[in-house]
């Protein structure tokens, strides 16, 4: 079972992505602060057309950046908290080009099917439950 932004996890991340062919090209990055032992980890999810991809570093720069705290990304990861809520509550900060997530809305809806079984592997460190 991986740890949740672990290499291993990454690794399988990537491999669930693979199978995503309708969404790109479109370059994620994910910035998690407070990381236990890691500090801040970063890592691009991108897609371009033919299939996704999960790395630590991106094909391009990214077209929107995600940054926020290790508690609230491995909420949001479990389905334990709402992406938009955290969002709201300023623990989810967007940048780049915001409107790339709302012309791939459909699309990225689907990922959630894709990550389901690494969803389902993961663990979480300390403050992740």
């Amino acid at each position: 079972m991986p740890e949740y932004l672990s290499d291993a996890w990454l690794d399988a991340l990537d491999t669930a992505l693979s199978s995503v062919r309708a969404l790109g090209p479109l370059v994620i990055e994910q910035v998690v602060t407070g990381v236990p032992g890691r500090g801040e980890v970063r890592y691009f999810a991108w897609f371009d057309g033919e299939r996704g991809h999960a790395a630590t570093l991106g094909s391009r720069p990214a077209d929107v950046v995600l940054r926020t705290d290790y508690t609230t990304a491995a909420a949001i990861a479990q389905g334990r908290e709402n992406a938009q809520r955290a969002l709201a509550a300023g623990r989810l900060r967007l940048g780049g080009e915001i409107d790339a997530l709302t012309r791939n809305a459909d699309a990225l809806a689907a990922l959630d099917d894709a990550t389901a079984v690494v969803r389902a592997a993961t663990t979480y460190g300390p403050d992740g439950s």
